[in-house]
């Protein structure tokens, strides 16, 4: 007998030299709700997808880019197999277009989900979208427990993110929508309660009102969202409180970021106007003869704005002893 081992030893299997292929991204066929990018962004980066869900749901209703992102996935990033094996699906023209008109239709729903959200809290009806919020989350939470219904969340984000924007903006408005001009020829014709303006452009024209030298005229205005426009002669000076929540107020082509106090002036003819715009522009100008028609803001190509800025200065600058209403 031999001390010597003669146990025959098995080499160490080498490691396999075969270069590790990288992960690919693909659209999911099993996660999908739409053209199944975000399960297959979910599957490549090992996160939920509805994280990115939700990023394109909010990036489109904020600039429209989720949007744009999403059909250029659809078109670009190539579909798994039906048996999840993680190959590319064969590129067919057919899919990619109903893919891509899928997309648009869920989106441009999403959009309308979103106006009528906005428009529900801004008319003072956003106590219903709430409650369809509600009623949402809780079908969500059954679906945990079911499976299924994720899709639930992208309606609700569409109605909840507008409706949140609207309350803290606090923006409310009533009236018509659209563009209106009203040309009152008396004192006694303009609205005891007001103008009152929805979405859009509206026109005051006050300088077929027969001033005199001792006028005091009070008009009262309001407005949600857009363009409010009002026109008075060139020898009237205009004082009062006018103020846009988010947006610009310009007075004779002095412009300030959101609001003009009173200053206090007694001079004559003199318009006392109240004013308020939510979200958009209150425009003060005084000229006898600059076109107010459809599409046009002041004027601009026919008068300048020092010009306007003098003349209000000029009007506003002299008391008069006298501040009695003759009209």
């Amino acid at each position: 007998m031999t001390d010597q081992d003669t146990t025959h030893q098995i080499p160490a299997a080498e490691p396999s030299r075969e270069p590790k292929k990288p992960r690919r991204l693909l659209r999911s066929r099993s996660d999908r709700m739409l053209g199944g990018v975000s399960g297959g962004l979910g599957n490549y980066f090992s996160v939920d997808p509805v994280i990115f869900r939700i990023g394109f749901a909010v990036t489109t209703l904020f600039g429209g880019i989720g949007l744009a992102l999403y059909l250029a996935l659809i078109i670009f990033v190539p579909s798994e197999t039906a048996d999840g094996t993680g190959q590319p699906q064969p590129r067919s023209f057919g899919r990619i277009a109903l893919g891509i008109v899928v997309a648009i239709a869920g989106i441009i729903g999403l959009f309308f989900l979103a106006i009528g959200a906005a428009w529900a809290g801004a008319t003072g009806s956003g106590a219903l979208i709430a409650l369809l919020v509600i009623l949402i989350g809780a079908a969500l939470v059954v679906a945990a427990f079911r499976g299924g219904a994720r899709w639930l969340i992208l309606p609700a984000l569409a109605l909840a993110i507008p409706l949140g924007t609207v309350a803290t903006a606090d923006i409310e408005f009533e009236g018509a929508i659209g563009e209106s001009t009203h040309r009152p020829q008396s004192v006694q014709a303009i609205p005891a309660g007001g103008y009152e303006h929805g979405i859009g452009q509206k026109v005051i024209d006050l300088r077929e009102l027969g001033w005199t030298e001792r006028s005091v005229v009070e008009v009262r205005a309001e407005q949600g969202i857009g363009h409010l426009l009002i026109a008075v002669p060139e020898d009237v000076c205009v004082d009062g409180d006018i103020d846009a929540d988010y947006g610009v107020v310009e007075i004779a082509g002095a412009s300030e970021t959101s609001e003009v106090l009173r200053s206090g002036y007694t001079a004559t003819p003199r318009l006392e106007l109240d004013a308020h715009i939510d979200a958009g522009k209150i425009e003060v100008i005084n000229d006898d003869d600059v076109g107010l028609g459809h599409g046009r803001f002041g004027g601009r190509d026919e008068i300048g704005r020092d010009e306007l800025r003098d003349r209000m200065s000029e009007a506003c600058a002299s008391p008069a002893e006298s501040t009695d209403d003759t009209n």
